[in-house]
């Protein structure tokens, strides 16, 4: 597993605490098979249903019981307590979830939002149940909510709801989980920073939560407290979201984005807010995508990784970091260098960007598995 970008918390796990635009190998992790980021933690499942986390943990992040303290940290990966057999994970800002293979979902970190499911404190050091919830197939996490796929179609969430990220048509934040209003047919769900879709049966996409950019293709409204809508997109098969920006690929491999495009993360080059899915020029064998806070990765079936938008801590891969917090960058010149190839796994590839900051992890598997976020 490779990662690249900004390191202040040894969230790169690499060993020390250095940014860097160039790739480097997470210590003692060969069987990564998911991959999440938050905004200074990382995670990943491993291939015999454990996690292992590393970075920041002075929220209980990473899950091992020791964090949730002033200057907790781990520059490698370190098991989460008490976890097994897990099927796939999710993050957010400084939380993460695990959905079991029985359909539970456990969150641990930052809960001062509601998004561990418990108001008994502001840090979870180690994983929580989550009551209130039918038997789950999928989760994303946003910046500090949580939506669940439940098995009958359903869709609940949880957490922060400033923006209207919980669907529900209700304001204040929840403890508990909710239904997201009108949903019962869900097959899919991805979350972005204060926002989140789902696949409604095999065509339509309909989103909620934060619009002010442009987030959920609405003009001249803020956001939306239930599920609006999307148009503009057709033959989806994921979609990935930043904090004020979203990004679809498509089955033929070409990739839509929309949103907040000052860093030029939707288009490859800043402009105004774009509030209709818009092709990204250079970009046409996506395999995975993945959106930070104001950049944009694709991994290629042709083998590389393709970014755009931000460049500030080196998370485009370019060879030197960018003098300012933001320079243009088209996607066909901000290509990861020297690592990602057919030659490396002779499979697909997996990518997670941090939403909310400027790290990268990129993996190589044996077999495609779309990235359905988690948050992310």
């Amino acid at each position: 597993m490779l990662c690249w970008g900004k390191n202040a918390y040894g969230q790169l796990g690499s060993g020390n605490r250095d940014a860097t635009p160039r790739t480097v190998q997470v210590n003692g992790l060969p069987d990564a098979r998911q991959l999440i980021t938050g905004r200074d933690f990382s995670c990943a499942l491993r291939a015999n249903g454990a996690v292992v986390c590393w970075g920041n943990n002075e929220d209980g992040q990473l899950g091992n019981g020791q964090g949730a303290k002033i200057s907790a940290r781990s520059m490698r990966p370190v098991a989460v307590m008490g976890l097994r057999g897990v099927q796939a994970i999710s993050g957010g800002d400084w939380h993460a979830c695990a959905l079991d293979q029985q359909g539970a979902v456990h969150c641990w970190g930052n809960g001062e939002n509601g998004q561990i499911g418990s108001d008994e404190s502001r840090a979870f050091a180690r994983p929580r149940r989550i009551d209130q919830l039918g038997p789950v197939r999928q989760i994303a996490s946003g910046a500090n909510h949580v939506c669940a796929l439940q098995r009958d179609g359903r869709v609940k969430c949880w957490g922060r709801n400033t923006e209207g990220q919980l669907g529900d048509g209700k304001p204040g934040s929840r403890i508990k989980p909710v239904f997201v209003a009108g949903i019962s047919q869900a097959t899919a769900l991805w979350s972005g920073h204060t926002f989140t879709c789902a696949a409604i049966g095999e065509r339509a996409i309909q989103c909620w939560g934060d619009n002010a950019e442009g987030q959920l293709g609405l003009r001249g409204k803020p956001k939306s407290n239930v599920p609006v809508a999307m148009t503009g997109l057709k033959d989806v098969v994921e979609i990935v979201g930043g904090a004020k920006h979203a990004c679809a690929r498509l089955r033929s491999g070409r990739v839509q984005c929309w949103g907040d495009n000052a860093a030029g993360q939707v288009l490859g080059r800043p402009s105004g807010q774009v509030t209709r899915p818009s092709p990204v020029r250079g970009v046409a064998d996506a395999l995975a995508l993945a959106a930070g806070g104001q950049h944009t990765c694709a991994a290629l079936r042709s083998g590389g990784v393709k970014c755009w938008g931000d460049a500030a801590s080196g998370q485009l891969g370019q060879h030197r970091l960018a003098r300012t917090s933001r320079q243009e960058f088209d996607p066909e010149v901000a290509k990861v260098r020297n690592h990602w190839t057919r030659r490396q796994g002779n499979g697909a590839g997996a990518l997670e960007v941090s939403r909310s900051a400027e790290h990268v992890n990129g993996a190589i598997k044996p077999q495609l598995k779309s990235l359905m976020r988690s948050s992310g």
